[in-house]
């Protein structure tokens, strides 16, 4: 089943005509007839009482057009949601790290948000942790990384992780 079919469904309920479904979704009468009679196959149920009196649909039909509003609801609504997302997510982040950590443990996480977010660029600078906290504090970067981050108020301070010190 797809969402094209559950709309052309909904639109020929709303309408209750196969030849203004037909024209609604840009597609013959007969391709309205025939994604009707694939649902009812689907679902084996008649979805409308055919007769020559008025359209009706059937209980099953009723069920299936209130379910599939909500579908198509429901999808729409992802369609723009992914699209703000894209939309949303672009730019550049500015990251200001000691060497050790952009060296050795900020390649793999920059990887995989580069793949989540294509769109964004990442320019990462080399620092000496006094000289990123100063860039943080500047906003001259979005970002800093340090080994062991000093208490500043000015600084919100999260933790990546925790590495154990061997001697």
């Amino acid at each position: 089943m797809q969402i094209e079919s559950l709309k052309v469904f909904c639109d020929l309920a709303e309408t209750e005509s196969f030849t203004k479904a037909a024209q609604i979704n840009s597609v013959t009468q007969s391709a309205v007839s025939q994604q009707i009679a694939s649902l009812e196959r689907q679902f084996k149920s008649l979805l409308i009482e055919r007769s020559k009196k008025k359209f009706r649909l059937t209980r099953e039909g009723q069920v299936l057009y209130d379910y599939s509003k909500q579908i198509i609801q429901t999808y729409d609504a992802l369609g723009s949601k992914l699209q703000e997302i894209k939309d949303i997510i672009s730019g550049t982040i500015r990251v200001a790290t000691i060497y050790s950590i952009g060296l050795h443990d900020l390649p793999p996480y920059i990887k995989r948000f580069l793949k989540d977010y294509p769109t964004v660029k990442v320019h990462v600078e080399y620092r000496r942790a006094n000289q990123v906290y100063d860039d943080v504090v500047g906003n001259v970067v979005d970002i800093g990384l340090v080994a062991y981050p000093s208490k500043d108020s000015k600084i919100e301070i999260v933790p990546i992780r925790k590495d154990p010190l061997v001697l």
